[in-house]
């Protein structure tokens, strides 16, 4: 038996030194989903300074659960050193430090408040300060990305990095423009998939609200703030990244905007 200290240990050593290990699901080590999201909180704060900037959503495609073999969104922490700006649309990247790493298009969003308790949509969406096309890098410290649903969360929910693009400003029509959102994922100028808004639980916002309801139903997680940055969940299948690739994510409908991303 292993204790819950030394599984944050081990999960932070693996994060720092890009090291894969064995899922503590298949070494007979149950955890909870709130052990899990407790041991996910002080790993990365031993192996990243930064300041909790938001959080990041995943899962939220329902047409990826059963090759994952999860049956519900999860969520985990972002801090400031995760988080990059590319308003021009151009990044660079190097994957030295992640293990088995893998690009997703997603929505981002930061609030300008905090939805009230039990915010439908509509109400999420006056919080909203500004919107941005975003690629997240998700990685895995699980060999061939095989694990439950509590040793992702425990491994901080998969988050390597999020690359985000130009900020746009919420209207009174945003939660059907994203809903209507639609993006290209290519690589090296090739057509790798297609995705929508509306693969995201039930669109972007509805995300949010998935994520407030989760937060509150597990007990020391901090509550959503003003300026908090939430990335909703990959719009494609997470697709396999190396070294010395070139991918482009073509956003089009509310966020027009194309994203290049060079892999060094």
């Amino acid at each position: 038996m292993i204790s819950i200290d030394d599984t944050v240990k081990e999960i932070s050593m693996s994060l720092r030194t890009a090291k894969q290990i064995q899922p503590f699901s298949k070494r007979g080590i149950k955890m909870s989903i709130e052990e899990a999201y407790h041991v996910a909180a002080q790993a990365r704060a031993l192996c990243d300074g930064g300041a909790l900037v938001g959080r990041k959503i995943g899962f939220t495609n329902r047409g990826i659960w059963n090759k994952y073999g999860v049956d519900r969104p999860i969520w985990g922490d972002m801090r400031s050193s995760s988080v990059h700006f590319c308003g021009d649309g151009y990044a660079e990247l190097d994957l030295s430090r992640f293990c088995e790493p893998r690009i997703e298009p997603e929505v981002v969003i930061c609030l300008k408040e905090t939805p009230p308790d039990s915010a439908g949509d509509t109400d999420i969406a006056r919080s909203i300060d500004w919107v941005a096309p975003g690629l997240e890098i998700v990685d895995s410290i699980y060999p061939n990305w095989s694990f439950s649903v509590s040793d992702a969360i425990a491994a901080g929910s998969l988050h390597g990095c999020l690359l985000i693009g130009g900020k746009s400003k919420p209207t009174a029509q945003t939660v059907t423009e994203l809903l209507s959102l639609k993006v290209r994922l290519l690589k090296e100028g090739v057509l790798v998939e297609e995705g929508h808004g509306a693969s995201v639980l039930d669109g972007p916002i509805s995300a949010i609200r998935f994520l407030m309801e989760g937060i509150a139903a597990i007990p020391g997680q901090r509550p959503l703030a003003a300026g908090d940055i939430i990335t909703t969940g990959t719009m494609t299948d997470a697709k396999p990244i190396s070294p010395g690739q070139n991918w482009q994510a073509e956003f089009s409908g509310i966020l027009e905007q194309d994203l290049f991303l060079k892999l060094d």
